[in-house]
């Protein structure tokens, strides 16, 4: 009998929590990106980081063998007299079939990738994002809401594109870093 009045409230939380982080995920939207000048959606900045062009250059490769399972089939671009690589970068996204209770493919989202280098200091573009299609769909089209054709699944697609993103430039900066060797003391 104690606990009659303490579950309740427990349930009622859990669910405030729930709604709640549910609609931070669908406002995500609003916190893309978007290049002013092109209202396009972009992720770029500027990263100090040691070493000359050609070694950053290297590690940026090396960061492309990592994070991507076919490297060479998303370079256009790889100058490391110039000091810039290019490519085309794909990615899942994702909808939620509540009727056969599964998660379902919505389609392939295709954008361009570009890093450039300079002395200590390199910087990373992402942007031309475009749904997989017969013709060029960008998906900056799914951030308006007044659109006829909206959909409540563009927030959730633009919050796994968003996620995708953030989690490849983390990723990104980390393999960047140098490698500290270690000794082999025994």
């Amino acid at each position: 009998m104690k606990y009659a009045v303490w579950i309740p409230g427990v349930v009622y939380l859990l669910i405030i929590m729930v709604l709640e982080s549910t609609a931070q995920n669908l406002n995500a939207t609003s916190n893309l990106p978007v290049d002013p000048g092109t209202n396009k959606i972009m992720y770029r900045d500027v990263v100090d980081q040691e070493g000359s062009p050609a070694y950053l250059y290297d590690k940026a490769i090396e960061w492309f063998g990592y994070y991507y399972v076919n490297a060479q089939s998303v370079y256009t671009v790889q100058d490391k007299v110039n000091g810039k690589v290019e490519g085309v970068g794909r990615m899942k996204i994702y909808f939620q079939d509540e009727k056969a209770g599964m998660r379902r493919d919505a389609g392939l989202i295709m954008y361009q990738i570009k890093i450039e280098f300079k002395e200590n200091r390199f910087r990373y573009t992402l942007t031309d994002f475009n749904l997989k299609g017969t013709s060029r769909f960008p998906i900056e089209k799914w951030m308006n809401k007044s659109d006829p054709a909206y959909n409540p699944n563009w927030d959730s697609y633009l919050y796994q594109v968003d996620t995708v993103m953030q989690r490849l430039v983390t990723s990104l900066r980390e393999k960047m870093k140098p490698t500290v060797e270690k000794k082999d003391e025994w």
